[in-house]
């Protein structure tokens, strides 16, 4: 019985921050309320909401009236102590409220009550039974406890008979809770058995087991070329870690790649001791897995980054696979959380192992790593099969030969022999639309967004111009809105564009595009990629989701279109993420028995970078990234703290984001040493507008990291904003655009 008088409970309601309310337990709850209960409470105008019992009291602040809790959801706490703390730790440092982290541990039909039943019915006895119901009872003993509607179909019987049988005590009808598990579709009869290790798969199993044995408290990299079979001992210490009786989370960063992981692991370890979490299951199915993991019936669960916040009790081991990927850092909306970072808290609260893999790891994991003495490398393919062999195309040469197009004549050949082989190519052009630029050649003006700073790109299938971030669209127009001339140019290179020119080129080979608009269209993708994967398509054109995951043994050629626009952004990490997107390209050709080409077409071939992508040299390329991350203060030697203004008002948002820069540095200055911090800016974002409010931005290089990151952020909560002008905090931003 809880004592207290009043519970703290955290309102469900958004920009209210953590704040707790006091209410009142009424006599009828004193027996049953318990902490990390959700309840439904009264809160001011908005009627009854609901709320999260985070602790109780027996006092209440002077003047205040405390309202009665109305009612409890469910008499099983949603939460321990040791989860919300989690979760308190999290907002902290991610500068969000617990309530917006709570929309994503908590499935919406938690609250409705969304719980289905199925009824079964088993044999009793047969006394009293006519002729008729013997025959069904006799049937009913035959099959032991079953499902009743099934039941009443198989036996050519009804509700009312079986009613009847039960009111004399010839039957027995139970329900139970319906669980619906979408891994039951795949229909999995047999498990897959444990393939035998090579030497080097072995070494690293045993080297990462003994860590294991020694309780280490770091992280661990597997560092492994494209192929090299790093998923087989995730699987050998997950099959480790459930025989110790302990539960697993694995994280993939694409719900695509979650998909086939889970199936793969369903075949593995059996469909009933996985489960799959990520946003396009649906809420009742993402509900029956919350509740199976509340009650530690799950051992292994898959998903995506939301998947951290699920309630998985007993953990042992956490997995993220493909580490280097951006996806796991949420940017919009918020919580603005990155889920490797995150896991590395929820690993330490729970004891559990945190195992990292890569073919291109984050520049940050393999720093740590290499200082903790936790790297492990994979530097063959499985089987030994040898790498694909990398060429670099001089694009510039290849104008002076009077080729104009994008298509240089090493691609076209290479491609008309892997076409003739009935082996598969893959192209990427990472710009989606058909032109980039839109300009009049009379007066000059390219034709921008009216909501963002930048350009409207074409696309050829609609004949429109739209906006990739603000989703702005309008027909394509053939008269300069500024001068009236109609010759109007587009310039500049698409997925569309590339597909077309690459159907005039290749007339008779099937062509298909995956894009995000192609993602638009609902199942479109799935059905491209299995066609791709059946060998009903020849060339596949598409952004850098082709270079992740895809894992098709007859593609034998893959092409970066414009290998230079990897390596163009205004960001520090440009340079890391060309790398990876090629060398990630690069794995998917030669997967199978046929030896593997890959291109990159390269208006500047002599830079250093892309060489280490064509020799696939990650410590090469490590060494010199790293040496420019220290110059400049950029991480692993800082974090990053970056904040945006925007607003509709340019010259005052200006001004604001200038008087908090100039109030920053004069804080910091008292607190820290010159040397432990940076602060650039206030200055204009790289995309200075977007949805029609101007943007300004200040980064701050944090060298102390923790020491110092909440002092900035306490900071930053006490500054008074305009209510006209909108602040963001991004805690370790992906990129600075």
């Amino acid at each position: 019985m809880q004592n207290s008088k009043y519970a703290q409970v955290l309102v469900d309601i958004k920009k209210i921050d953590s704040k707790t309310f006091s209410y009142l337990i009424p006599d009828n709850l004193k027996n049953k309320i318990q902490l990390g209960q959700a309840v439904k409470i009264p809160f001011g105008r908005q009627g009854l909401v609901n709320g999260y019992v985070v602790g109780f009291s027996n006092y209440l602040p002077e003047g205040i009236t405390a309202k009665e809790i109305h009612s409890i959801y469910d008499e099983q706490p949603m939460f321990d102590i040791q989860y919300l703390k989690f979760l308190e730790w999290i907002s902290k440092y991610y500068f969000c409220d617990i309530q917006s982290l709570l929309s994503l541990a908590v499935p919406k039909k938690f609250l409705d009550k969304n719980i289905k039943y199925e009824n079964f019915v088993e044999f009793v006895s047969d006394a009293g039974a006519t002729k008729k119901q013997t025959e069904v009872l006799e049937l009913l003993k035959q099959k032991g406890k079953t499902n009743l509607i099934a039941f009443e179909k198989e036996a050519h019987t009804t509700r009312t008979t079986i009613k009847k049988l039960e009111e004399n005590g010839n039957v027995k009808i139970t329900q139970k809770q319906l669980i619906r598990n979408p891994l039951t579709a795949l229909q999995i009869n047999l498990r897959d058995e444990f393939p035998l290790l090579s030497d080097e798969q072995k070494k690293v199993y045993e080297g990462i087991k003994e860590k294991i044995n020694e309780n280490e408290q770091n992280p661990i990299l597997i560092h492994g070329v494209t192929a090299s079979g790093k998923t087989e001992i995730y699987f050998k210490l997950i099959q480790d870690t459930i025989n110790k009786g302990k539960n697993v989370l694995f994280l993939a960063p694409e719900i695509a790649l979650v998909s086939q992981l889970t199936y793969r692991m369903a075949k593995r370890f059996g469909q009933d001791d996985v489960a799959i979490w990520h946003s396009s299951i649906t809420e009742s199915e993402k509900f029956d897995v919350w509740q199976r993991l509340r009650n530690n019936e799950i051992k292994i669960l898959a998903g995506a980054r939301s998947a951290i916040f699920a309630p998985i009790k007993n953990l042992g081991l956490i997995i993220i696979d493909e580490e280097h990927e951006s996806t796991y850092k949420q940017v919009n909306p918020a919580p603005r959380y990155d889920a490797r970072f995150v896991c590395e808290k929820l690993a330490q609260n729970s004891g559990a192992q945190l195992i990292l893999g890569s073919a291109t790891p984050d520049v940050n994991s393999y720093y740590k790593a290499l200082k903790n003495n936790n790297l492990f490398t994979l530097k063959k393919r499985y089987n030994n099969a040898k790498l694909a062999k990398v060429g670099i195309i001089n694009m510039r040469e290849e104008f002076y030969k009077q080729n104009r197009s994008y298509f240089s004549k090493t691609l076209i050949r290479k491609t008309e022999e892997c076409i003739e082989s009935k082996h598969q190519a893959m192209f990427l052009i990472n710009r989606r639309g058909y032109s980039t630029i839109t300009q009049c050649q009379e007066c000059g003006n390219v034709v921008q967004c009216p909501n963002c700073a930048i350009p409207l790109v074409f696309h050829a299938d609609t004949n429109t111009l739209k906006c990739h971030y603000c989703d702005f669209e309008k027909p394509f127009d053939y008269v300069c809105s500024e001068c009236g001339s109609n010759v109007i140019k587009n310039s500049g290179i698409g997925t569309q564009r590339i597909e077309l020119m690459a159907k005039k080129i290749f007339k008779d080979a099937i062509i298909a595009r995956l894009d995000s608009d192609v993602m638009n269209k609902r199942n479109e993708h799935l059905q491209i990629l299995s066609d791709f994967n059946d060998g009903k398509i020849d060339i596949l054109i598409g952004t850098q989701m082709i270079a992740k995951g895809l894992d098709n043994p007859n593609v034998t050629l893959v092409c970066a279109i414009d290998s230079d626009g990897a390596f163009n952004l205004p960001d520090f990490r440009a340079q890391e993420r060309g790398f990876q997107l090629l060398t990630q390209l690069a794995g998917r050709s030669g997967r199978g028995e046929n030896e593997g080409l890959v291109l990159f077409q390269s208006e500047n071939p002599q830079i250093e970078v892309l060489a280490n992508a064509q020799k696939q040299d990650y410590e090469n390329f490590y060494k010199s990234e790293i040496a420019r991350r220290a110059e400049f203060d950029y991480p692993p030697f800082s974090s990053i703290i970056r904040i945006i203004f925007s607003g509709e008002a340019d010259i005052k948002v200006e001004r604001y984001a200038q008087d908090v820069a100039f109030r920053l540095k004069e804080f910091l200055a008292k607190e820290f040493s010159e040397d432990e911090f940076k602060v650039l800016g206030a200055s204009p974002c790289v995309i200075e507008k977007l949805y029609g409010h101007f943007r300004y931005n200040i980064l701050i290089k944090n060298k102390t990291f923790q020491g110092g990151h909440f002092k900035i952020l306490n900071y930053i909560s006490s500054l008074k904003v305009p209510k006209d002008i909108k602040l963001i905090v991004d805690v370790e931003p992906m990129d600075i655009l």
